[in-house]
């Protein structure tokens, strides 16, 4: 990770289960409630190589929808 890899706030709703084994897996802490779903902290390079593995080897069937907090 360089200097100008900013960590921003990230939200999903998309295939929590899953989002949530390989955060834990990645040992990213997160944290869960229903009307937000799943909120972690992560560069934007980290959140697109997620993205790509739970596709890949996870088992979703299309990108997961994950958003930045703004």
């Amino acid at each position: 990770m360089s200097e100008t890899d900013e960590i921003k706030e990230w939200q999903t709703h998309s295939a929590k289960t899953k989002v949530a084994a390989v955060l834990m897996l990645d040992k990213i802490p997160f944290s869960y409630d229903e009307e937000n779903g799943i909120m972690f902290t992560a560069p934007s390079f980290y959140v697109e190589k997620l993205k790509h593995r739970l596709v890949c080897a996870y088992g979703c069937r299309r990108y997961p929808e994950i958003n930045e907090i703004k």
